[in-house]
């Protein structure tokens, strides 16, 4: 039976919900190669067999709570069409925040070096190299194949990042005493949280998500090695989950970091924290 967008679609809702009526209509357009106002002008078209098995599947997977930029292949974060796979966390607007504020912070600094550790898809050294174009910035992961990920983003992106392997703070030692801004999103869920996540969330790596018993292990680690790495003036600043604001701001004031601040999302809720080691 020959089926057009506008069944197809009204399949996909009620397969889906009416809430998820907008990915229905990103995941048509994935497989039409097309946007969604020609999908709109052309919803009577017919479509080719293939076309409707290949999106019935990415529903059926959609509907086991795959991600949708997982099956879209791409997520946008601050105007950069980043690829995403399985072995990438998914970047999200909230991260925007914080290169928003590293971006400040850096005006001044014509030529900073910068480092993004947990890089994962590379989105936060990537959209602090896009914006900020004679910036150095480093940056690294232990998965080897989210830094794959990242890589790739670099070239489709035309960016310079440097990327490297390893265990946080680890490769680059020599580093040292050179940088202008340390930023990361780290694993930051908690034991208890990561029993309650959603069902689309669990799907994505848990080696970006955990982050110890109280969420704060990998602060801990980055914080007490971060003042070394900086330049004095230079500022350190991370992603937080929204109940972690003050813990993590006492961590960088029991460093040594001065001028700290937390910095709410659009929800009005703590998603920042930053602070300057003294100069």
């Amino acid at each position: 039976m020959l089926m057009n967008s506008k069944d197809l679609l009204k399949w996909a809702v009620t397969e889906l919900g009416v809430e998820k009526r907008l990915e229905a209509e990103l995941l048509l357009c994935h497989v039409l190669n097309t946007n969604r106002a020609l999908l709109m002008a052309h919803d009577t078209d017919e479509l080719e067999t293939e076309q409707v098995e290949m999106f019935r599947a990415l529903v059926v997977r959609r509907k086991a709570d795959e991600p949708l930029q997982y099956l879209l292949g791409t997520a946008n974060f601050m105007g950069l069409e980043l690829l995403v796979t399985p072995a990438v966390l998914i970047p999200r607007f909230d991260t925007e925040r914080l290169v928003e504020k590293a971006l400040k912070l850096l005006e001044d600094c014509e030529e900073p070096a910068v480092l993004d550790v947990c890089t994962g898809s590379g989105a936060i050294a990537l959209a602090l190299q896009q914006y900020k174009p004679k910036a150095t910035v480093y940056a690294g992961d232990l998965s080897g194949e989210a830094l794959a990920v990242a890589m790739q983003n670099n070239t489709r992106c035309g960016l310079a990042v440097q990327f490297r392997q390893g265990n946080l703070l680890e490769p680059f030692a020599d580093l040292t005493g050179k940088l202008d801004l340390l930023a990361s999103n780290p694993p930051y869920i908690t034991t208890q949280e990561m029993g309650e996540l959603p069902g689309d969330v669990l799907q994505e790596p848990r080696l970006a998500l955990w982050g110890g018993n109280d969420g704060l292990y990998f602060y801990r680690k980055i914080t007490a090695e971060a003042g070394a790495m900086l330049k004095p003036g230079g500022w350190l600043i991370f992603e937080i989950g929204w109940t972690q604001g003050p813990a993590v701001e006492q961590l960088l004031k029991n460093a040594g970091f001065e001028q700290t601040e937390i910095i709410k999302d659009w929800q009005g809720l703590d998603r920042v924290v930053c602070g300057r080691k003294p100069e």
